[in-house]
């Protein structure tokens, strides 16, 4: 069996009591804490636990309200962070056979860029059978080195490249299984911009999948 850490909230409904008497009640009870674990700690420690659940629902689903791209990248965070933030949310494209990229500046032969792209193809199953790029027009020489990758991970990949400026954000789409990210800003602007990244809703992939298929 898994033991799996899960977060409890303790509140005083007595005025004069706090949290620390409900910790010595408990560990003066044998039968809790024979059987359980507990110990007051600071909000950091729930910081796994949060980013495991906004990479798998999205930040919006802890609102009533819809926020439409929410989970933040930032340079204030250290590399690896937004690296493991970012692959964490297209990992849940993982068993696509055909991804479209939406991202007029997808391209790029800066080698940190080529890089990340590499880290987050690596999580595609060997299902991925073709990729549609939507981005502006550029030199073969600019995609060469993401059209590299691809083949290297996955050889019998089909590229296509479809030159457009009919979209403004950076979308990445499942479209048979209806699942989809968005992000604020391509990958050469990560670390060096404020943007945002967030899972789409189906209704949204429907929609973009329709726009994106008119321009083929």
């Amino acid at each position: 069996m898994t033991k799996k850490t899960e977060i409890v909230f303790v509140k005083s409904i007595k005025e004069g009591v706090d949290s620390s008497e409900f910790f010595t009640r408990a560990i003066a009870t044998p039968e809790l804490s024979k059987d359980f674990l507990f110990y007051k700690t600071d909000a950091t420690s729930i910081r796994d636990v949060l980013r495991e659940w906004i990479m798998e629902n999205g930040i919006s689903s802890l609102f009533n309200y819809h926020i439409t791209c929410d989970s933040i990248m930032h340079p204030g965070f250290k590399i690896d962070e937004i690296e493991n933030l970012i692959i964490g949310f297209i990992s849940r494209l993982n068993g696509a056979k055909h991804l479209l990229i939406i991202d007029l500046y997808f391209y790029s032969r800066e080698v940190p860029v080529v890089a990340l792209f590499e880290k987050m193809m690596t999580v595609f199953s060997v299902t991925l059978e073709r990729i549609t790029v939507f981005s502006k027009r550029s030199p073969s020489s600019e995609r060469l080195p993401m059209h590299t990758v691809l083949r290297k991970l996955i050889p019998a990949i089909q590229i296509r490249d479809v030159e457009t400026n009919k979209f403004h954000d950076r979308f990445w789409i499942d479209p048979d299984n209806l699942k989809g990210v968005v992000m604020g800003t391509s990958l050469n602007g990560v670390t060096k911009k404020i943007a945002l990244i967030d899972n789409l809703g189906r209704a949204d992939v429907t929609q973009l999948s329709t726009m994106a298929r008119a321009l083929l």
